[in-house]
């Protein structure tokens, strides 16, 4: 109880500036290099357009935006041709195929970025993103900013969860989110996320991103495990570099699905660093639930007064971090049904670590993916 006490205590210590925008992202650079958005779509669920319009409207000079779509059919493209005729030239969209031998989602990367190598001009900045976020206008520019100054080669961003309702589920997507969102401030266990990543376009061919992308599940996970291997380190910004994902509901098989997703690219890309989570994510799970068995039982004598007032002091320890996380929120939420959600991450943590444990096999919309321990993907198989 106490180790978890201090390792949530630490969480927050090092990590409440970072998720707070503090400090800032540093001074505007004056000059702005040629740079591009790629960014991978599919669909057209609600959110989706308003998401891509804001990728489009960015301030960042002569940014060019290219979208890429599985197929020419896919129900995304006539959101992206509205987005095309409105761009003035600057916005495109690619059709990358449907992905044999990596995550569909890095063939459609890899697609974006084929398109601008064949460009006169080609950038000297590569921005990615994904469509189901709000991003304000100078968000690209505040993640290329570190490059532009000469700071890092690889600069990350991150998203915060907007609840709109106070359903369990949404609940602990967001207190999830920031907990990662926390993560991403200490150096040591930084990771790009590819939602909003920026490397420079000598780094990504220096380090034969596209050759690691072809063969992998995920862009950010192996990536983030190759590059550290050779000493690049991931540059965290925060401020205008944190897109927004408004949230009305969430069911707890979803949250469920991705959570258990994240942590499969974990086991995939780190291995090691996945088995080490392991220990970890039972006491997550188990010591609360215990703690509280101890404190209902103690009351009616059943355990020692010692361990019943432990158990107290760390319970209220726990809702401690979770009112803290309340005030975090972008909108207010009742305080009780917001503790009710916050528990509910601790078990879930556990669940989830416990449907990786015994499967090579990773599901996402409907596409199955057989994946080797180095991340790359083994077989594809689609339904229907």
């Amino acid at each position: 109880m106490a180790l978890i006490l201090a390792a949530l205590a630490t969480l927050v210590a090092l990590g409440r500036n970072h998720v707070r925008g503090v400090p800032g992202p540093g001074p505007r650079p004056a000059v702005f290099p040629r740079a591009a958005l790629v960014v991978p779509v599919t669909g057209d669920a609600p959110g989706v357009r308003e998401a891509l319009a804001t990728l489009v409207r960015q301030d960042y000079p002569g940014l060019i935006v290219v979208f890429a779509t599985a197929t020419d059919d896919d129900p995304a493209v006539p959101l992206v041709e509205e987005l095309i005729r409105e761009g003035h030239g600057r916005v495109f969209r690619v059709a990358a195929g449907l992905a044999t031998r990596c995550g569909q989602k890095n063939h459609n990367l890899l697609a974006g970025v084929a398109f601008l190598q064949g460009l006169g001009q080609r950038p000297d900045i590569y921005l990615f993103g994904d469509s189901t976020h709000l991003a304000r206008p100078d968000f690209a520019a505040t993640l290329a900013a570190p490059l532009v100054r000469g700071e890092t080669a690889l600069a990350s961003g991150f998203h915060r969860v907007e609840p709109l309702s106070d359903a369990p589920g949404v609940v602990g997507m967001f207190a999830t989110c920031l907990a990662l969102h926390m993560l991403q401030s200490i150096r040591a266990v930084t990771q790009p996320w590819g939602g909003a990543m920026a490397l420079t376009r000598q780094a990504f061919e220096r380090f034969g991103v596209a050759g690691l992308w072809a063969e992998s599940i995920v862009d950010d996970c192996s990536m983030a495990a190759m590059l550290r291997k050779k000493g690049v380190v991931c540059h965290p910004v925060a401020g205008a570099a944190v897109l927004a994902t408004p949230l009305a509901a969430m069911s707890l098989s979803r949250w469920s699905d991705w959570l258990t997703r994240q942590l499969l690219y974990l086991k995939f890309c780190m291995p090691g660093t996945w088995l080490a989570a392991i220990p970890a994510a039972l006491a997550l799970s188990l010591v609360p639930v215990a703690a509280g068995v101890i404190l209902l039982a103690g009351l009616v004598g059943f355990f020692p007064v010692g361990l019943t007032l432990a158990s107290a002091v760390f319970l209220a320890g726990l809702a401690g971090v979770g009112l803290f996380f309340r005030s975090l929120s972008p909108r207010p939420l009742p305080r009780g049904a917001f503790l009710a959600g916050f528990a509910m991450v601790f078990p879930m943590i556990g669940w989830c670590m416990g449907r990786t444990l015994l499967t090579r096999t990773m599901v996402w919309r409907d596409i199955a993916y057989e994946v080797s321990f180095s991340g790359r993907v083994r077989r594809i198989i689609r339904k229907g």
